[in-house]
């Protein structure tokens, strides 16, 4: 293990690179130009490329996925309730940091981003309501015909002037209200503990090599009982170069689909008749700006600040949505019985495996899809999730990282959901349905059901709260992801306030050139190119569980190693909470 001195000496001490390693920090840009330039000059032919190794690895190593994510759940369980459970993350002495609303709130702002209020309602409709590739897998064949001829008569229902109540008005058949639960529970899983768990792996490793170990807090560190000091060699380069890739690739493409939802928002609210290029120009500048100023303020202030925020403005959301809608009773039932259904079927719903070509294409556009995202993501947000759990036993970190999330997203998408469906097959209007199933507009789903639920000025308040939600979502995505990127190049040591906002720049940089020059080619090329890069990346992680696992297996009598290294690791992190 590296001394403190001899890290120190790594980081440039001036210039644009100050506070950074040279190596990874010219690596990392270089790579990320040569890459940009590709997608952008190629055009077309970059984005099929890519699109077409993204659908490779969708349909040939679906089943590779699904046991890197199974792998890292039941990693995780079997940690928690082991004795190394009671281990903490610092010295035994320690207390954690930040409160528990505050910590679950900063996880939720930086581990799912604006996708759970973007997927919220319209994913439960489209896997209950639509029949591309096939529809829902794990709905039978009877209860999808029950679910078309349903929707067929209303419809015809509704063209003839009959009103909900009315004589011939057709009422859903149990198949029908089989199907809806079947889209609640698949929308559950692509959102719940299977999904959680991979940045449990990654947020454990790295809590607890840095701050029972001593190591810094950045990737390369999770290999160390399998390398040793080889960590600070080329492959600990790889690994963090790899995942300051998969940062900025995925927070880019993030804050690319995040414009859609902001100009969707502003086009609902009425403020402007379409998105334009200058809407597309100015959205990301004011997030980036604001992220990058939330950053520089540190974790206890900006992010902290900003995810608590959040918290209490997405419980008012859901408040609305039980209050507003005729069908409480209807989705406190259904977010129950989708509990059950979850509880009783996740291992199965996991391991189901495609193997017809229709299959293949249905699981390979959602759930495979689902996991390369989460796995893109792992390293940024399992790094930020570190960060701020020092202090916290092993047992409670899993259950607030992998557990309670899973229950908020029940929540989340039982309340939402399940009023969007209720809406769909006991209201006299369809255009829940029709946002969701017939065009997939995933931004424009949930604004039209404040439409359908409170017209007029409640609608109008009820947009705008999303609106915010969406905004400060990615400003805390960008905001983490900033940090981490700093991180990261540094050898774990905090970022100073100058690397910050060059990162934060070049977040935004990025975004913005894919978007003005490549459009919505080179933005599906930069998501699909995400996707893929997360391939090599679970040869990382499988690293890292086998060194977590066999680490734990010496820590039985709580030593902390480097006793002084973490002691003056810890006093850095107070002294400029960032």
């Amino acid at each position: 293990m590296l001394s403190n001195e001899k890290i120190e000496a790594l980081i440039e001490k001036r210039g644009v690179l100050k506070g950074l390693n040279s190596t990874l920090g010219i690596s990392a840009i270089s790579l990320v130009i040569v890459f940009v330039l590709y997608t952008i000059l190629l055009g077309q032919t970059a984005s099929e490329q890519f699109l077409g190794i993204k659908s490779w690895i969708e349909q040939t190593l679906g089943w590779y996925y699904i046991v890197v994510m199974l792998s890292a759940f039941i990693i995780c369980v079997y940690v928690m309730f082991s004795k190394a459970g009671s281990i903490r993350l610092g010295r035994d002495d320690e207390r954690p940091e930040f409160s528990n609303f505050a910590w679950f709130s900063m996880l939720f702002g930086c581990g799912t981003g604006a996708g759970m209020l973007f997927f919220s309602m319209s994913e439960p409709m489209i896997h209950f309501a639509s029949d591309w590739s096939g529809g829902n897998p794990f709905m039978s064949s009877e209860a999808k015909l029950a679910v078309s001829q349903f929707f067929t008569a209303k419809q015809e229902a509704l063209a003839a002037g009959l009103l909900p109540g009315d004589a011939g008005f057709p009422l859903p058949s149990y198949l029908v209200a089989e199907a809806a639960s079947s889209g609640m529970t698949l929308t559950i899983l692509h959102w719940g503990t299977v999904a959680w768990g991979i940045y449990g792996i990654v947020g454990l490793s790295l809590a607890y090599f840095a701050f029972r170990k001593g190591l810094p807090l950045s990737i390369r560190s999770a290999l160390y009982p399998l390398i040793g000091d080889r960590i600070y060699g080329p492959i600990g380069h790889t690994a963090d170069v790899l995942a300051v890739l998969g940062t900025i690739f995925g927070i880019s493409t993030t804050l690319g689909l995040g414009v859609q939802q902001i100009g969707a928002g502003l086009v609902s609210l009425g403020i402007i008749e379409e998105t334009n290029q200058t809407i597309t120009v100015v959205s990301i500048i004011l997030v980036t700006v604001m992220a990058t100023l939330s950053a520089t303020s540190g974790v206890a202030k900006g992010i902290k600040i900003l995810s608590t925020t959040n918290s209490y403005i997405c419980i008012a959301i859901l408040a609305y949505f039980l209050i507003s809608s005729e069908g409480t009773n209807y989705i406190i039932a259904s977010s129950l019985t989708s509990l059950g259904d979850y509880v009783s079927n996740v291992i199965s719903m996991t391991l189901w495996t495609a193997r017809s070509p229709e299959e293949r294409t249905w699981q390979g556009g959602w759930t495979i899809f689902y996991w390369g995202w989460w796995i893109a993501w792992s390293a940024f947000v399992g790094l930020f999730i570190a960060r701020i759990s020092r202090g916290r036993t092993i047992r409670e970190f899993v259950l607030g990282v992998m557990f309670i999330p899973s229950v908020v997203s029940l929540l989340w998408f039982g309340v939402i959901g399940s009023a969007g469906i209720y809406e769909s097959l006991y209201g006299a209007d369809m255009t829940i349905y029709n946002t969701s199933v017939q065009n997939w507009d995933y931004a424009g789903t949930i604004y039209a059901s404040f439409d359908v639920l409170t017209p007029g000025i409640p609608a109008l308040i009820a947009k705008a709260c999303a609106l915010v939600v969406v905004v400060i979502f990615f400003v805390t995505s960008a905001d983490s992801g900033t940090l981490v990127l700093g991180r990261l190049l540094s050898f774990g040591r905090r970022p100073p306030v100058q690397q910050r906002i060059i990162w934060g720049a070049v977040l935004g940089l990025v975004t913005l050139v894919v978007l003005l020059m490549g459009g919505n080619e080179a933005l599906r090329a930069l998501q699909a190119a995400s996707i893929a890069g997360a391939l090599p990346f679970t040869f990382i992680l499988i690293a890292m569980m086998w060194g977590l696992v066999k680490s734990l297996r010496k820590d039985s009598e709580h030593i902390v190693a480097d006793e002084e290294i973490v002691r003056k690791m810890i006093e850095k992190e107070v002294a400029d909470l960032s």
